[in-house]
């Protein structure tokens, strides 16, 4: 879809469309507002809720942008041409017949009924066939854009504009691709509509920070710009996915090596790019490989690593540094990647970020932070002590007692913990936890999004308990009658690994009445298998 279609027969008659009449809530005003409300982005929980959102949006398994993202990634999408020869003769009979706003609202209801991404890369062809007006196309995706109350009628819209627009759609792209939802299809129409779509590709890239940032970002490869090469390599490479998906985006197009080797050697590098090198180089330090390139694709890796090595042994230790430094060492001792130099090279290098590590003013730094429970960066702090083989345990229980929905506290406490430990560990998770608000019945939902808080950090201590059978039964009766159908997994997989001599009384009837009660099929018939080895009498199963 990188060319347009042809100009076709224009109608000397001006062609315009006004503005709907129903009043439904628009994705452009829904954006404006947020602009108006809170000024750039980004924005809190991503924009949502969106105008076509339902009132449980939270609980989606998930979001239509992460879907798009790991279809885009990972899995690719299914070309349905014949929904997009559809589409086209649509379009073409629309803008063949005078302006009609009620058509153009059937238009935008048919792009709300379609899948955008298995169309959007396949109108190109057929509307060149039927050689649409690209003038009176550009009006209707323009009002479609403009006018869209449904995600995926903004996305085809978007695309169509990609098309049939022009330097006039610069704002509304950037505008409506500010949201993440919509960035990846913001970010195609720019590059096939503008002549130098980077100026706005960046604009965009700054404003998003989840998965629209990664389509963005990787829509500046090649960029010479050394603004745009310089954010890279301190900030564009950060999002709120994983960091691994654009790091090595970074290194390559921010000129990373590059940059660290001329580093000033007498002031050393700013901070930023110090840290931002840290967290490129961690990032593509994956064992087994990621999600995206890492070191053994990127063919500076070794002088890059042996140059932050250097900058950072003079540099003051800093939290995210060390957790950085740790990733580095863990990969460069275990199973490194292919880096183009011997085994000797890469190991020696490994044990001079391992004495980076060991150093005592990296520990003081770790221990500062965790003595308060409350910090902003306790976590990276806890995560950076564990790979530092430091164990403040009661640093954490402190944590715990302040912030019982740690998660990832709590599973540094059931790791940390000595087996004599694990009954005081769940008593104060019994304690801490709202055991009789989260017992409130069985549903299908997740516990992804706000408001789910409570049953996450649940959650997680169920999947300790399967480890440390015969503990914890108020924890699993609640997992039981919970609302999120991973603690009911979680709490069902804590109780299969209890003896059978140590069940409680009760286990048997509460586990019948949840099988009974269960609305998700597959949990319902794992139940029912349980509950038959628990009871052969029962009849389950």
């Amino acid at each position: 879809m990188e060319g347009r279609p042809p100009p076709g027969p224009v109608s000397p008659s001006e062609w315009t469309l006004g503005a709907p009449a129903d009043g439904r809530s628009t994705f452009l005003h829904h954006v404006s507002s947020l602009l108006a409300e809170h000024g750039e982005p980004p924005w809190p929980d991503d924009g949502r809720p969106f105008p076509d959102d339902p009132p449980d949006w939270a609980n989606a398994m998930m979001a239509s942008v992460v879907l798009d993202g790991i279809r885009t990634h990972h899995f690719g999408s299914t070309a349905d041409e014949e929904r997009a020869d559809a589409l086209a003769e649509l379009i073409a009979r629309t803008v063949a017949a005078p302006p009609d706003t009620a058509a153009a609202q059937l238009f935008h209801d048919a792009l709300a009924e379609t899948d955008a991404l298995t169309v959007v890369d396949h109108l190109l062809e057929p509307l060149a066939t039927r050689a649409v007006s690209r003038r009176r196309a550009r009006v209707l995706a323009r009002w479609t854009a403009e006018h869209g109350t449904d995600r995926n009628a903004v996305k085809i819209a978007l695309a169509l504009l990609g098309l049939c627009g022009d330097e006039r759609e610069r704002e509304l792209f950037v505008l409506l691709g500010s949201l993440d939802e919509f960035a990846l299809y913001a970010a195609l129409a720019l590059r096939r509509a503008v002549a130098d779509p980077e100026p706005d590709l960046f604009r965009l890239a700054r404003r998003t920070t989840g998965w629209g940032r990664i389509h963005t970002v990787k829509r500046l490869e090649g960029t010479t710009d050394p603004a745009v090469r310089a954010w890279l390599l301190r900030e564009g490479f950060r999002n709120g996915v994983m960091d691994e998906y654009l790091a090595h985006v970074a290194a390559v197009n921010g000129g990373l090596s590059e940059a660290l080797i001329r580093a000033d050697r007498e002031e050393g590098p700013d901070d930023a790019l110090l840290d931002g090198a840290g967290g490129i180089l961690s990032a593509m330090a994956v064992p087994g490989g990621g999600p995206a390139p890492g070191l053994a694709d990127y063919p500076d890796a070794f002088p890059a690593l042996e140059r932050y090595a250097e900058l950072i042994e003079a540099a003051p230790a800093a939290v995210g540094r060390l957790s950085d430094l740790a990733r580095i060492r863990d990969h460069l001792l275990d199973k490194p990647a292919d880096l183009g130099r011997t085994a000797e090279e890469v190991t020696r290098l490994g044990r001079r970020f391992a004495r980076i590590l060991e150093r005592p003013e990296g520990q003081e730094v770790v221990r500062a932070h965790l003595a308060d429970p409350e910090g902003e960066d306790f976590g990276r702090a806890l995560w950076a002590a564990d790979r530092m083989g430091l164990r403040p345990f009661d640093e954490v229980l402190r944590r715990l007692r302040l912030r019982p929905r740690d998660t990832f506290a709590w599973h540094v406490a059931f790791r940390w913990v000595d087996q004599e430990g694990v009954p005081d560990l769940v008593k104060l998770a019994q304690t801490l936890l709202p055991l009789g608000a989260l017992a409130t019945g069985p549903s299908e939902v997740s516990s992804v999004g706000p408001g789910f808080e409570d049953d996450r950090a649940l959650t997680d201590v169920l999947r300790h308990l399967a480890r440390s059978p015969g503990s914890g039964w108020p924890l699993i009766r609640t997992g039981l009658r919970n609302r999120c159908v991973g603690a009911r997994l979680a709490a069902l997989r804590a109780l299969e690994a209890w003896p059978a001599e140590d069940l409680p009384a009760a286990a048997v009837s509460v586990l019948r009445l949840a099988a009974a009660e269960e609305p998700h099929a597959e949990t319902r018939d794992t139940m029912s298998a349980v509950l038959a080895r628990l009871d052969p009498g029962s009849g389950a199963g």
